[in-house]
C-alpha cells in the first residue's frame, strides 16, 4: 500500500512539475521582451551620447543584461570583432539563431528580432534613433501580447499538470 501511495504521489508530482516547466516558458517570454526593450534603452544612450563603436556598444550591453539576452548581444559582439566580412546584421542573425531555444520565444517575436538586426549600424545617428524607437514600439507591443498569454495560459498548464497527474493516479488504482 504505502508502494502504491509513493508511486501515485510521485506521478502527480511529476506531471505537476511538467506542468510548471511549460508555464515557465510564458512567464519567460515576458523577461525576455522585458531585457530586450531595455537593451534598446541602453543602446539609445550609447548611440545617443557615446562615440562607441557597435562592437563596443554591444559587449557593454552584453555586460549589463542577463543570459540569454546578455550572451545574444555578448556573441554578436564577438562575431563583428573576428572580421570576417559579415555585416552587424549577419552577426546578430548567425547569434540569434544559436540561442533560439534560450530565448524562448514563439515565432512571431523570434521574426522581430531578426528584423531588429537590420537597423544595427544603418544610417546616421538620427536614422539609428528612430530605426529603434520603431522597433520599442513594436517590442512594447509584443510585450503586452506576452503578457495577456502569459496570464491566460501560466495557472492553466500549473493545474493541467496537476490534474492530469491525478487523473493518471486514478486510472491506475
Amino acid at each position: 500500500m504505502i508502494v502504491k501511495l509513493m508511486g501515485a504521489i510521485l506521478i502527480v508530482f511529476t506531471a505537476y512539475c511538467y506542468g510548471c516547466s511549460i508555464s515557465s516558458v510564458y512567464k519567460n517570454r515576458v523577461k525576455r521582451l522585458e531585457e530586450l526593450l531595455l537593451s534598446l534603452e541602453i543602446f539609445k544612450a550609447e548611440i545617443n551620447y557615446g562615440l562607441s563603436m557597435l562592437p563596443e556598444v554591444f559587449l557593454s550591453i552584453g555586460k549589463k543584461l542577463h543570459s540569454p539576452i546578455g550572451s545574444l548581444f555578448r556573441k554578436s559582439e564577438i562575431y563583428m570583432n573576428k572580421q570576417e566580412g559579415f555585416s552587424a546584421a549577419d552577426c546578430w542573425l548567425k547569434s540569434l539563431t544559436e540561442m533560439r531555444k534560450e530565448l524562448e520565444l514563439d515565432e512571431e517575436q523570434f521574426t522581430l528580432l531578426k528584423k531588429m538586426g537590420l537597423i544595427w549600424g544603418k544610417g546616421d545617428k538620427g536614422d539609428q534613433l528612430r530605426q529603434v524607437a520603431l522597433m520599442q514600439e513594436l517590442l512594447r507591443q509584443a510585450l503586452k501580447e506576452a503578457r495577456e498569454e502569459r496570464e491566460k495560459n501560466e495557472k492553466m498548464w500549473r493545474y493541467l499538470g496537476l490534474l492530469g497527474g491525478c487523473t493518471i493516479v486514478i486510472l491506475l488504482l
